[in-house]
């Protein structure tokens, strides 16, 4: 599929849609960027700002957004695109919560000469405490890298890569999500064609996960598929996606009940309801154990602690009594386990509920069909504030570990020896709010 510059970066890539990686050769990547030290970024919009410097030119500020496959810097709004070679200075704040003006890294990468949005000036967050912003750092600029989110602490690092294999990382607490990047496609840039690959970070979940054995299936949560945006505080979810989690959770509250409200992506504002929701429930994909990611979080629960008995609704297929699952990451709180439920789910995830038809919501399907399921939403900064994420560019994959309370990183499962160390890794049952 080859767009137009400016509906392929405009509507696509920074408007969350579209379009989705290196817009370089496919298999040109920058070298190591930083180094072992944080930077210290703003996130009072949501979205990770930071400051960034061109050779020559003066301190601008910028969204690093792991969602972009395109680096772009915003020359003002009629100016025809462009695109150039450039090496960056990205700019952390000099002290907590001082000016954005302390280099931090250098990125080798192309930059796009492009105005993104309707406005005279781009800005981002909710409509009442809007961040302008004059560039944007996207997934090119940064894959030769891996990068490491720590935003309950306002931080993030740009490592060389994550050491140790799956196996490593598990027996260290991680929740390992292979191969999770996704997208890719054709942009058409001042005329020429330029092909990206896939660096969308897709992740399946479980909305208002009750993973107990006395709960049926179709009340243990609802399925979705994220793709994940560091340029958003708040999660945008579609409206059928809602609708499956008040099934899951029938005391939720109606959607027509509860107030509108406005978000401004890096491309323009989207409008919906803002709701609350008690809990996702992010699941690594698994070839070998196809489940949906509700009946993952719940063989998780099950399998951890034992094998399936004869009275158990056992996840397994074949009549096997054990079988692997793969690593889920616990956010929020679990729901209890009510066969009629009386009291409503614990809300406490900020969730931005739009119409299927938004277009930030197709762009990102047709980009991702057929190789994925149907896109549910935008998964913001604001749910990862309980989890360190790393995104592991080298080694095609994502990392993730709690650093708070309201996180349970629940290791995958290969081989009954592992779950005493699993457990480990597990909170005790009345140690926080994940149960």
């Amino acid at each position: 599929m080859a767009v137009s510059a400016r509906a392929g970066l405009l509507g696509a890539v920074i408007a969350l849609g579209a379009g989705c990686s290196l817009i370089t050769d496919s298999f040109v990547t920058n070298d190591f960027s930083g180094d072992e030290f944080p930077i210290e970024v703003d996130r009072q919009s949501g979205g990770i700002v930071v400051g960034v410097r061109e050779p020559g030119g003066p301190d601008l500020t910028a969204v690093i957004d792991l969602f972009s496959p395109a680096t772009l810097i915003d020359p003002g709004p009629g100016t025809p695109v462009s695109i150039s070679s450039s090496t960056l200075v990205v700019l952390g704040e000099n002290g907590p919560g001082g000016p954005l003006d302390l280099p931090r890294a250098r990125l080798d990468t192309s930059v796009v000469a492009l105005h993104p949005c309707a406005e005279d000036t781009c800005a981002i967050g909710p409509a009442g405490a809007l961040q302008p912003f004059d560039a944007v750092i996207g997934a090119d600029a940064l894959a030769g890298d891996a990068v490491r989110l720590r935003l309950g602490d306002d931080q993030i690092f740009l490592l060389a890569d994550i050491g140790g294999g799956e196996l490593h990382r598990s027996r260290a607490c991680d929740g390992v999500f292979p191969a999770p990047y996704r997208g890719g496609g054709t942009l058409v840039i001042a005329g020429t064609e330029r092909s990206f690959n896939g660096r969308r970070i897709a992740l399946q979940a479980c909305l208002g996960a009750t993973p107990f054995e006395q709960v049926p299936q179709g009340r243990r949560g609802a399925d979705a598929l994220f793709v994940l945006s560091t340029s958003i505080g708040i999660t945008i979810l579609g409206e059928s996606a809602y609708a499956r989690y008040r099934e899951a959770q029938p005391l939720a509250p109606e959607l027509a009940t509860m107030p509108e409200d406005t978000v401004y992506l890096p491309s323009g504002p989207v409008t919906g309801r803002r709701v609350k929701i008690d809990n996702i429930s992010l699941v690594a994909a698994s070839s070998s154990s196809p489940r949906a990611p509700c009946r993952q979080v719940y063989a998780s629960h099950l399998l951890i602690e034992r094998d399936c008995d004869g009275d158990d609704d056992c996840p397994c297929e074949g009549g096997d009594r054990f079988c692997s699952v793969p690593a889920v990451v616990e956010l929020g709180v679990l729901g209890v386990p009510e066969l009629e439920p009386t009291t409503p789910p614990a809300e406490i995830i900020d969730v931005l509920v739009v119409s299927d038809a938004t277009q930030v919501l197709q762009n990102v399907r047709t980009e991702l069909r057929p190789n994925q399921a149907e896109v549910d939403g935008i998964l913001g900064t604001d749910v990862l504030r309980t989890v360190e994420l790393d995104a592991d560019y080298p080694h095609n994959r994502v990392l993730a570990r709690c650093t708070h309370d309201g996180c349970v990183t629940r290791p995958s499962l290969t081989d009954r020896d592992d779950r005493a160390q699993i457990q480990g890794c597990l909170p005790e049952p009345d140690a926080g709010p994940i149960r």
